[in-house]
């Protein structure tokens, strides 16, 4: 038999008690009128609690002390019964507690459900100070440069592969499927491939988008006009204007981060000044007194120091290096 800890008694038991003492909220009166009312055990068991409530009242005993005298005998009396109206209140109180549980894990089992299939947990692919390469949950490879980032769900799902650049820039290089696109998006520009590799760049919302293999669909949103590209095009988006432009991609120097080398070919002055100015955040600038158009053709390692690189640039174009103190300035 199952016996009541009069030490412990349960909490059911002890708004009883308030209630018989005229203790009881008016919350708890309402609780313990509708629980009576509930079933007929439980009324049963109420008079068992008031008649032992009664019984257990001494006449002689005064106020205080009469009320403490009668808890005691009370709570005695409670322990020695054997209480089998009470064990089947028990029961069902176990059943209502196994009912709750059942409910809460469907609720839990739900809710896993749902956080897995239909929220997108998304990845966070960023670098600092170092190039870094990731395979994507599809085997696309991608190369972020310094200080990008890229956000991609842990799975793709559905019928497209969504990414997006978030800032900076990156190569990819896109495992075919023909039957779910990937998908770019980066400002308000997107890119659309199925298998390729092309290079995005995104410097202050200035969109550049560069094909190396496969053709490349860029979208802008300002006007949704959409170009194609082919390998050996770019695209550039402005952010001010929304105006979209295809070119021929003029050199290889945009790939110096994945080869670590500038290699260049017939280039200007003027645009390996800007490769270097975007490979080590410096401010080289050419004087007036040097032609930036003059054509160069080699290869410089992008791991050695700037100092080292200009120092090769000076002796080839007889040209002088100044440094002040924020700037970098090329002059005769």
């Amino acid at each position: 038999m199952t016996q009541v800890n009069a030490e412990h008694m349960d909490m059911q038991d002890d708004i009883l008690i308030s209630y018989l003492l005229g203790e009881a909220s008016a919350a708890e009166i309402k609780q313990v009128d509708l629980w009576r009312r509930e079933d007929e055990a439980c009324n049963k068991r109420f008079e068992e609690f008031k008649l032992l409530w009664e019984t257990s009242k001494n006449p002689e005993d005064k106020q205080e002390a009469d009320t403490q005298a009668s808890l005691k005998r009370f709570k005695e009396k409670l322990v020695k019964r054997t209480v089998t109206n009470t064990r089947v209140i028990k029961l069902k109180q176990r059943n209502i507690w196994m009912t709750v549980a059942a409910s809460l894990m469907l609720i839990a089992g739900g809710a896993w459900l749902y956080y897995n299939q239909f929220i997108d947990h998304q990845v966070r692919f960023e670098t600092r100070g170092i190039v870094k390469t990731d395979t994507l949950p599809d085997g696309s490879r991608v190369t972020l440069n310094k200080y990008a980032l890229l956000r991609y769900p842990e799975k793709f799902t559905g019928n497209q592969r969504n990414v997006t650049l978030v800032k900076g820039e990156g190569f990819f290089n896109i495992t075919p499927n023909k039957a779910k696109p990937f998908i770019i998006t980066t400002g308000k520009t997107t890119i659309r491939v199925v298998g390729t590799s092309f290079n995005v760049k995104n410097k202050n919302g200035l969109i550049e988008v560069i094909v190396e293999t496969g053709i490349v669909q860029v979208t802008n949103s300002w006007n949704k006009v959409m170009i194609a590209l082919k390998p050996g095009e770019m695209a550039l988006v402005n952010p001010q204007t929304g105006k979209m432009i295809k070119l021929k991609t003029p050199d290889n120097l945009y790939a110096y981060f994945r080869s670590d080398e500038f290699v260049f070919k017939n280039v200007t002055l003027y645009r390996l000044v800007q490769a270097l100015n975007e490979a080590y955040g410096s401010h080289i600038i050419i004087d007036k007194s040097v032609s930036k158009n003059q054509i160069m053709t080699g290869s410089l390692k992008t791991k050695d120091p700037l100092d080292v690189i200009l120092n090769v640039i000076s002796i080839v174009l007889k040209i002088k290096v100044e440094k002040t103190s924020n700037l970098i300035i090329l002059k005769k």
